[in-house]
């Protein structure tokens, strides 16, 4: 026999639990002006059992908002990866009039990339890339974790063009699909022009026995990342992109709001590896479970592969 707490009609989801944290952390007071009310509630009719266990679940929820500011994590409060949040990806153009591209962009990303839309192009040549190691700090954004380095480590060059590389984080699970199907994390390399233009080299890795050599590199960073918003981490090198990978390229947003567009974006169609706990180190510090945004429409986007080199042919 199941014995509700609450009065009759009034349930609790995991949405509204996790809707009631993200909103009360930057308000605490709620708690206080419950506990100021609960007097007058107590003379109403409502039974004190419901008033009891009402305080019960004021009382779990605030705990769980005093261990989140508590861990010194950047709260960032105004968006969600949840799907059932108010603050979910399917709004985030309602949001903030600045992030109306969210909804009404018709270069969304991330995509599925399918072999329907894939057209070979052997004048995307090889992948122009070079970097080196520099002082990098590691940075707790609340909904994912950033290498940020105090220079450029390197270039990625598209074309005329020189992008910087400005920074790296993660989603998990992949936000690119590959082939219908979904990798458990995805790095990004966010680069940049001086006029602002943006590009994002995205690799995606499965798990497997060989632990990834960034994340090596910023294991212990990880560590006190779970306690501070920001660790210096030292000299740090950039994943090595090869030349002779093949890669997709196409025309697409960033991944978070505003979601801006244009962004040139270049997927690596080799998957590496990861280990389950080199995965696990990046979800402890933040404050959500996933953090990828869901495919976006195509709407006649074409995705151009390149080819390997030549004289990769002739020695095959």
């Amino acid at each position: 026999m199941n014995v509700s707490l609450f009065p009759p009609g009034f349930s609790i989801c995991s949405c509204t639990l996790d809707l009631y944290i993200r909103r009360s952390a930057p308000q605490s007071h709620n708690l206080h002006r419950f506990l100021l009310y609960l007097p007058s509630m107590r003379s109403s009719r409502i039974p004190f059992r419901w008033l009891r266990a009402s305080l019960a679940l004021l009382l779990i929820l605030q705990s769980h908002v005093m261990a989140t500011e508590a861990s010194g994590v950047g709260a960032d409060w105004e968006y969600s990866y949840d799907p059932c949040s108010v603050l979910g990806p399917q709004h985030w153009g309602d949001l903030h009039e600045e992030w109306e591209t969210c909804k009404t962009g018709a270069q969304q990303s991330p995509i599925s990339i399918k072999p329907s839309n894939i057209i070979v192009s052997p004048s995307l040549g090889s992948l122009r890339t070079g970097y080196d190691t520099r002082p990098a700090f590691l940075q707790n954004k609340g909904h994912e974790i950033l290498v940020n380095w105090t220079e450029s480590p390197g270039d990625l060059v598209i074309g005329e063009k020189t992008y910087h590389l400005r920074q790296c984080h993660w989603h998990s699970p992949s936000e690119h699909q590959l082939f219908g199907k979904r990798y458990p994390l995805e790095l990004h390399m966010v680069h940049t022009t001086p006029a602002g233009e943006i590009a994002v080299i995205g690799v995606l890795y499965e798990f497997g026995h060989f632990a990834d050599p960034l994340l090596n590199q910023l294991s212990d960073g990880l560590i006190d990342l779970q306690t501070q918003d920001d660790v210096f981490v030292g000299t740090i090198r950039p994943p090595l992109v090869g030349e002779r990978e093949p890669y997709f390229r196409y025309g697409g947003s960033l991944t978070t709001p505003p979601c801006g567009e244009p962004v040139t974006w270049t997927v690596m169609k080799e998957v590496r590896s990861v280990t389950e706990r080199q995965l696990a180190s990046l979800r402890i510090p933040v404050h959500d479970k996933d953090n990828a945004r869901p495919v976006q429409p195509i709407n006649g986007r074409n995705v151009y592969m390149s080819m390997p080199p030549l004289e990769d042919h002739a020695s095959s």
